[in-house]
């Protein structure tokens, strides 16, 4: 028969474990900004566009899109992560992460992403963000 107090303890671990693994649940939550870009890489080399998905802001149109592409133009490379900067321009809730990797075949890869910071999570720009007026690109006129 368990005594009470290893009844206890039981609980006690049972709820540590839980705790442990729902502080990184699946929209980034406890992920600071190169964890976030790391896991960008990640998903990219996985070609899982749901990770992707994951990574942008929750309600963000067009997010899914963006990650189809992403995939289809950068996905299976084998990127490995050299080196990531981050800056913080623009506040404390908004970040460009600038990424230097390698791919499998040792050729150099570089990008840069936004972050954007909702609530404590990090969060790569992709898609746009809900009721926010789409912006044309800029244009120059040939001489």
């Amino acid at each position: 028969m368990k005594t009470p107090l290893r009844i206890v303890r039981i609980a006690c671990a049972t709820a540590v474990a839980v705790l442990a693994l729902t502080a990184c649940d699946d929209q980034g939550k406890a992920r600071d900004e190169r964890d976030t870009a790391v896991a960008y890489v990640k998903a990219i080399n996985d070609r899982d566009v749901p990770a992707l998905v994951k990574l942008s802001p929750p309600g963000n149109e067009g997010a899914e899109q963006a990650a189809r592409e992403l995939v289809g133009t950068q996905g299976g490379r084998g990127l490995r992560v050299d080196d990531v900067r981050v800056g913080h321009e623009f506040g404390p809730d908004t970040a460009d992460a600038r990424l230097r990797a390698t791919d499998s075949e040792g050729r150099p890869f570089s990008e840069t992403l936004t972050l954007t910071r909702r609530g404590g999570t990090w969060y790569v720009a992709l898609g746009t963000a809900p009721g926010s007026t789409p912006k044309s690109p800029a244009q120059t006129s040939r001489p």
